[in-house]
């Protein structure tokens, strides 16, 4: 390969700095409507979304590589005054355009670091959502509404765009990678003439029923991801810690759940604590 790009290039060695610009022109033309018309032939596919948007990307980086490896030997043998002239160039380039250059910097750690991949929620900065592309000076995902600061929620619709260099910059917290699962807590508050013992096993026994087979998942997902992270946790059931402030009991229930489910989750449990409550005079919420 490189003897051939170095013939091509001497054959090129006579010809004009003009010719060399319109050729040039001309191939960047002619790559741009092959990249356009694979990827017309590619969106008319019957394959689903996530595999047509991965072939478009392959076949358009593959493209910019091959387009670069034909230009380079029409240019390779020019005079040392044009190198030396696009050296400067490029550092001159490099300053005025040093948050794009960054931003490339942040997508060759995001590809071969891998803090998140396609399809993660992840938190970056103060931008909240699932990830659907990750280009060269871009990372986009669809907002996800947020609670108490945390990533679980439910998508708003909008479009956001974070420039790579935030994974340099910001803090990065994915929640659906390695251990899809997160921590969370119900805090039920009674009054202090409640039966808070039964109140207490009433709730035991809704979490019994309503998040079992979540800790179950969370184990097999642990034993997956205490393989490439130190990520060791004793108990994985659900627990509840009894407390007091003033006027009142709290009973705070512990329990794992999926990182997306946790809205669902938590409407099923209260709305099953509040039917079970309602049946017992001697319970009463705040």
């Amino acid at each position: 390969m490189a003897n051939f790009l170095l013939d091509l290039g001497l054959k090129f060695n006579t010809v004009s700095v003009l010719i060399r610009i319109i050729i040039t022109l001309f191939l960047i033309i002619i790559f741009h409507l092959l990249k356009k018309s694979i990827c017309l032939y590619v969106n008319k596919s019957n394959s689903d979304s996530k595999d047509i948007i991965k072939y478009k990307k392959i076949s358009s980086q593959s493209i910019n590589i091959l387009l670069v490896m034909v230009i380079i030997p029409i240019w390779m043998n020019e005079s040392k005054d044009i190198l030396t002239f696009i050296g400067i160039l490029s550092a001159g380039l490099a300053f005025a355009f040093r948050d794009v250059v960054a931003n490339f910097l942040g997508w060759l750690i995001i590809i071969t670091q891998k803090p998140f991949q396609i399809g993660d929620r992840i938190k970056l900065g103060k931008s909240i959502g699932d990830v659907i592309a990750m280009d060269w000076f871009y990372t986009t995902i669809i907002e996800v509404i947020v609670n108490d600061d945390k990533t679980y929620g439910q998508s708003t619709g909008r479009i956001i765009y974070i420039p790579n260099i935030k994974v340099l910059t910001e803090e990065l917290i994915n929640e659906t990678n390695s251990f899809p699962f997160t921590w969370d807590e119900l805090e039920i508050n009674l009054t202090l003439k409640s039966n808070w013992k039964k109140a207490k096993d009433i709730l035991i026994s809704i979490a019994n029923n309503k998040v079992g087979d979540s800790e179950g998942e969370a184990k097999e997902a642990l034993k997956i991801a205490s393989k490439t992270l130190p990520i060791y946790y004793e108990n994985l059931s659900h627990t509840i810690y009894t407390s007091m402030e003033p006027g009142r009991v709290c009973l705070n229930l512990r329990f794992i759940c999926k990182a997306r489910n946790f809205r669902n989750l938590k409407h099923a449990l209260v709305e099953e604590i509040l039917v079970e409550f309602s049946k017992h005079e001697d319970i009463e919420l705040l």
